[in-house]
């Protein structure tokens, strides 16, 4: 059984306009009234109009095998107001899949010009879509005229607006540093990190820790040691705590999730052969183990999910918001002996 489907050369026949403005409205475009929009739409699916998803394929293939144009500029939307490294290589990676695709990323930093302004600026300059990397605080919330435009987070720092995100996959990361670990020839494995680290990845490192000492025999079962940073910003007594906490309970291997773990094994004369240290936020080259959350790889994803948002208009905070997950990768190095050699 063989079917006519309907085109929107059809559709613009019968509502009397251009083949173009047909696109436009099946694709919600603001560059035409709301009333048309909606018009053209419901008489789409009076007529039974799907689009064809061999053609859909085809417009695809065709954008992806030609060098982009310019096709616009996205904001970075930066609200730390001390200059910071892009350690987990994010932009980086938004940088280069934008270029790939015809836009341009620029920056835009609350320490120049105050939000309000941003605001105006961007909408001068026709700039719909926004980054907005991980905040300063454990729980930011953001003012912002959000209706405006699309926007997407990266990881769990950002409290209200709950926008879209796309992040680590960062529970799975702890099952896959574990069981290297333990594929390695380690046992008592401890979890080291700060409260405020722990918050702002909304517990998903120390959940995972939990659940894989779930699986194993209870007597390598080690408690966590996560500390008080907030009422101890400075870290005072980090080391010595640090240290307490190890003579008490002798991991054999410490999983760590902050920077000051591999400095304070030191600090202590504790060598890898004692008790080797991996890390959650590695590095894809160095001395240290771990696994290395392909932060380039979350930046280029993020570009992706947010020209999508762009081309089908979707703006404002989200009913629902979505997290995208980009999975870690182990790495070997010398802060993790191999205990089965």
């Amino acid at each position: 059984m063989s079917f006519e489907r309907v085109s929107q050369k059809d559709i613009a026949a019968r509502a009397g306009v251009h083949i173009t403005t047909v696109s436009l409205a099946l694709r919600d475009s603001p560059r035409l009234p709301e009333e048309t929009r909606i018009r053209i739409r419901q008489m789409a699916e009076e007529m039974g109009y799907a689009p064809d998803p061999m053609l859909s394929a085809l417009t695809a293939y065709r954008k992806s095998a030609k060098v982009s144009r310019y096709q616009g500029t996205l904001a970075w939307l930066n609200t730390i107001l001390r200059p910071e490294p892009d350690n987990l290589g994010y932009k980086d990676g938004a940088m280069a899949r934008c270029a790939e695709l015809g836009y341009v990323l620029e920056e835009f930093r609350v320490a120049d010009m105050p939000l309000p302004r941003i605001s105006r600026v961007l909408r001068a300059r026709n700039i719909t879509g926004i980054f907005l990397p991980p905040q300063p605080g454990r729980l930011t919330h953001i003012n912002f005229d959000w209706e405006n435009f699309s926007a997407i987070s990266f990881g769990y720092s950002l409290a209200r607006p709950r926008l879209h995100v796309v992040t680590n996959a960062q529970y799975r990361s702890v099952h896959i540093a574990i069981r290297a670990m333990r594929a390695r020839g380690y046992r008592r494995i401890g979890f080291a990190t700060v409260q405020a680290t722990d918050v702002r990845t909304d517990r998903n490192f120390s959940s995972g820790y939990l659940a894989e000492q779930r699986r194993y025999n209870e007597k390598y079962s080690v408690p966590m040691f996560i500390y008080d940073d907030v009422a101890d910003a400075r870290r005072k007594h980090f080391v010595k705590d640090f240290g307490l906490w190890y003579t008490a309970h002798k991991p054999d291997a410490v999983l760590s999730l902050d920077g000051e773990i591999s400095g304070a094994l030191a600090d202590l004369g504790i060598q890898p052969e004692t008790c080797g240290h991996a890390s959650l936020m590695a590095s894809p080259s160095g001395n240290l183990a771990g696994v290395y959350q392909n932060g380039p790889m979350i930046g280029r994803t993020a570009v992706d999910f947010l020209v999508g948002m762009i081309h089908r208009n979707e703006r404002g905070i989200p009913s629902v918001p979505l997290y995208i997950l980009v999975d870690s990768t182990w790495r070997d190095a010398p802060s993790l002996p191999d205990k089965r050699r």
